[in-house]
């Protein structure tokens, strides 16, 4: 079985993508949209509120955070083996 890096209980993908947005890097993504699907690109955006929280990539695509299952190759811990 192969592992892979995942985030730790108390760590969650919104403080890697909002280090990047201060950074200005680029963020690769894994999405889970019924399948998984990928996405790169500058995070424009960080839209917080009590629902939901997303970001927003260049181009103006929005991404709700619970469909993020990996980020610059860190997944969530249910992801972690296959």
């Amino acid at each position: 079985m192969d592992s892979r890096v995942t985030l730790n209980l108390d760590e969650s993908f919104l403080e890697i993508l909002e280090t990047s947005f201060t950074k200005g890097e680029k963020v690769y993504l894994l999405l889970d949209e019924n399948g998984l699907v990928r996405a790169e690109g500058f995070v424009t955006a960080i839209h917080k509120n009590p629902v939901t929280t997303s970001i927003e990539l260049e181009g103006k695509k929005r991404i709700d955070l619970k469909t993020i299952v990996a980020v610059n190759g860190i997944f969530k811990p249910e992801y972690g083996g296959c």
